[in-house]
């Protein structure tokens, strides 16, 4: 048999356009192109019926074409409507459809096989690991960011933007537990447990740092009303500090009292004010806070409600390797001592011996400048709110195709959630130890209506009218703010 003559993709693209454009037929074509007469017909059959699917061998699946479409679109909408869904929701879609489909009373079960095929079959989608977030903390949009920024711009003027004259201060836990590990046990062992130690009380660590690295000895807050003097000698941090509450909580008090200990810990070659950024938590404000905070001359900040995994660096890099630090000491102190509960000296011990070694110069200074707050920056901030809060990407044509399939399957199994409930006007201010006059709110009223909505990108803003300093009581707000030192 003679060996077969070699041709080219080109030359089979340029035989079948003279087919197809009737120069010549299949016989003259593949006479001259060297081709096979059923290869050249093959090809030429495919390309006048380019919208037909090639068929794989084997059994069809379990859903018409048609159908799996509908399923990836109903799981692209739900991704866009801020409900993803997993393996065993698609799994339930694919049986429901099924059975409208066919009109089947008893339930059918996909298998597994079935899931991995259909994600194979469609290479728009990937299984990925999803992380929880509270609704609150998604609430936190673009128009909160901004508003914080101006805040955080104009209390930055006040320190004239002095990476040493900027401090954030968090609370955190002992928390010696961890998660389950994988480990390496024999091959026959078919349960494996691991010991863990526990806090015999709640210990709140109270943490602050600044902007150029420097950090602030912690203060420990224990449950009860006494300390044991071994306790105190396990405060082994130069000016760390020890104080009670009733739960081990903080409260008003301690944070008032933790602004002197703040204002001592800080060189007095430090120029004043200095500005704290913290978290609006309820025990971090109250008259008497902004009043020692004014006499120490401290500017407080507030980071936007719901927001600390996204702009508190502390939480965002300092306390991640602290507490894993706090792990490996408790995992090499079990070899000398079997106590299944850590007491209060020997959690302030370990805490102590971590803190120093865990929190890293730069791994502060990082903290800061990642989440935007020093030096500034509006675009970081927008970049972590994208991490937690992803865009839609417009590029996914969702609509178009859902328009294209069985309006019975998609009325009766493929339902989307019900439509958020449209946000309402906010009808509070952010006093933050601001003096609100009637005038002061008038202005923002104006403001309010003033700027345009959302939708309407094609507009042109609105400028926002300005009071005449001279003739309104804004300015004396204004000094009142000044002279209030919270910003």
């Amino acid at each position: 048999m003679p060996p077969r003559t070699p041709y080219s993709p080109d030359d089979v693209a340029k035989a079948i356009a003279d087919v197809v454009s009737k120069k010549c037929n299949i016989p003259s074509a593949a006479q001259a192109y060297a081709i096979p007469q059923r290869t050249l017909r093959f090809h030429v059959a495919k390309a006048k019926r380019p919208n037909v699917a090639s068929k794989s061998m084997g059994p069809q699946p379990m859903l018409p074409l048609q159908y799996e479409n509908d399923l990836v679109t109903w799981i692209l909408a739900m991704e866009r409507d801020g409900h993803p869904v997993n393996r065993t929701q698609i799994l339930d879609k694919a049986a429901a459809i099924h059975d409208t489909v066919h009109g089947f009373t008893a339930p059918t079960t996909p298998t597994s096989g079935w899931y991995q095929k259909f994600l194979a079959r469609h290479d728009q989608l990937k299984t990925k690991k999803s992380n929880v977030l509270s609704k609150s903390r998604h609430a936190v949009d673009e128009n909160a960011v901004a508003a914080f920024y101006e805040e955080l711009l104009h209390a930055l003027t006040h320190v004239n933007m002095d990476p040493k004259r900027v401090f954030n201060m968090d609370e955190t836990s002992f928390s010696p537990s961890k998660a389950a590990t994988k480990v390496v046990v024999h091959r026959s062992t078919q349960h494996v447990y691991v010991e863990e130690s526990t806090a015999s009380a709640h210990v709140t660590i109270v943490a602050c740092v600044g902007a150029d690295g420097s950090k602030i000895p912690p203060l420990f807050i224990l449950p009860g009303d006494r300390v044991t003097t071994d306790v105190c000698d396990s405060l082994v941090i130069p000016g760390a500090t020890v104080t009670t509450s009733e739960k081990g909580w903080t409260n008003s008090y301690i944070c008032r009292k933790w602004l002197t200990m703040l204002d001592s810990a800080i060189p007095a070659s430090t120029p004043r004010p200095i500005l704290l950024i913290l978290d609006g938590c309820s025990s971090h404000y109250s008259t008497y806070i902004y009043d020692e905070a004014a006499r120490l001359s401290i500017l407080l900040l507030f980071l936007p409600a719901n927001s600390t995994h996204m702009f508190q660096p502390l939480d965002v890099t300092v306390f991640r390797p602290f507490k894993q630090a706090i792990r490996r000491e408790i995992a090499n102190d079990m070899w000398n001592d079997v106590a299944t509960s850590i007491n209060k000296q020997h959690a302030i011990s370990i805490a102590c011996r971590v803190w120093s070694s865990s929190t890293k110069d730069a791994s502060i200074v990082n903290g800061l400048d990642c989440t935007g707050l020093c030096p500034s920056s509006l675009d970081k901030m927008l970049y972590r709110l994208s991490i937690f809060k992803p865009s839609q990407d417009d590029s996914v044509d969702i609509e178009a195709t859902w328009l294209q399939r069985s309006a019975i399957v998609r009325s009766d199994v493929l339902l989307l959630p019900p439509q958020k409930k449209k946000r309402a006007a906010r009808n509070t201010l952010t006093v933050s130890g601001k003096f609100i006059t009637a005038d002061y709110h008038a202005i923002l009223q104006s403001q309010a209506a003033a700027r345009p909505k959302g939708r309407k990108r094609t507009q042109p803003t609105i400028p926002a009218p300005v009071a005449d300093h001279e003739e309104d009581e804004v300015a004396l707000t204004e000094e009142l703010v000044a002279e209030s030192y919270c910003i």
